[in-house]
């Protein structure tokens, strides 16, 4: 009788020792490349259009979908140049929200019709990390590392355009 109780709870410790020890794979979101416009008046950047390309794509000639964006927050330092964040734009059609990596981006000002083209963008290696199972909460981002902007390389997550 005392063996069976004690294959019992042995069993049952094992169980419980196995299932705690249980890992899972959680696949990490992509970073959003954060963009800046710095020294422009604001009737300048107010409106821009995001457009996404297949990456490696050099002629442009169609666009897989683009959006509207406005920037609709309140001037801080009314008649002074002032830093606008592409995150902060209120999107006024369907489309892509962020430059985010597998794709090449174009950056309309609608004003002036000037373009900024955002390409060979690379993420860290920061693909999945691994996470106990019965563990809902686990989150994890594959940091943006480099990217070009209208050729120049840059290696940073954050793009200031500036006047």
């Amino acid at each position: 009788m005392f063996q069976k109780i004690v294959i019992v709870i042995a069993v049952l410790a094992i169980s419980v020792g196995i299932s705690s020890c249980c890992k899972k794979r959680v696949v990490c979101d992509g970073e959003s490349l954060n963009i800046a416009f710095t020294g422009f008046d604001r009737s300048t950047i107010r409106t821009v259009i995001l457009k996404r390309y297949v990456r490696g794509d050099k002629e442009r000639k169609k666009a897989l979908d683009s959006t509207q964006l406005v920037n609709n927050r309140p001037v801080t330092v009314t008649g002074k140049p002032d830093t606008s964040w592409l995150s902060d734009y209120t999107i006024t059609s369907a489309g892509p929200t962020s430059v985010r990596y597998g794709n090449d981006w174009v950056l309309q000002l609608t004003s002036s019709g000037q373009t900024f083209l955002i390409a060979d963008i690379f993420e860290g290696d920061n693909r999945y990390t691994t996470a106990p199972c019965r563990d809902g909460d686990t989150k994890c981002t594959n940091n943006l590392r480099s990217y070009s902007i209208d050729g120049f390389w840059v290696e940073s997550n954050k793009l200031y355009i500036k006047r």
